[in-house]
């Protein structure tokens, strides 16, 4: 059986963004149709819209995490603490990978040396997707990463206090 992170750096291949990746990698897991989580998650590649705010594959952590974390209940406090509280355990640990959760900084669009070309810095088009693209894209392994996350705080906790 493959891999959560392997099945969601082929989907990203497939040209699914940051975002979708994740979390459909793990949409047999959460209960959650193929196209629901396809789309409910679509807007978030990109740093949301391609904003290039926080990172797509962050927030896909945390709509995966919400689905295993989370309360439908408003008024249930103490399963919104532990949900909030899991949600800043990923993004740190990623952060703490990464050195940021932030998709400009993840891509060298913040001053230096920038990796994206400037037709496809802004704006809504995304850039197309070729061999070249993947060569100056952190972003497969961010995919990978963000399912490692998940995988070892949410999906074994038995060895999350082990890092």
């Amino acid at each position: 059986m493959e891999s959560r992170k392997e099945k969601a750096i082929e989907l990203f291949k497939k040209g699914y963004n940051c975002s979708q990746s994740v979390v459909l990698a793990y949409a047999d897991v959460l209960g959650l149709d193929w196209d629901v989580a396809a789309k409910m998650s679509a807007s978030f590649g990109g740093g949301l819209g391609r904003l290039r705010h926080v990172c797509g594959t962050v927030s896909g952590m945390a709509m995966v995490a919400g689905m295993i974390t989370a309360s439908s209940d408003p008024k249930d406090k103490e399963q919104k603490k532990e949900n909030y509280e899991m949600i800043q355990k990923l993004t740190k640990e990623f952060e703490k990978q990464n050195g940021s959760i932030i998709c400009r900084e993840l891509l060298g669009l913040d001053g230096g040396q920038t990796t994206v070309s400037e037709e496809y810095r802004t704006g809504a088009i995304p850039e197309p997707r070729s061999s070249e693209y993947y060569k100056k894209r952190p972003c497969p392994e961010l995919v990978g990463q963000a399912c490692e996350i998940l995988d070892h705080m949410l999906f074994d906790p038995a060895e999350e206090g082990n890092s």
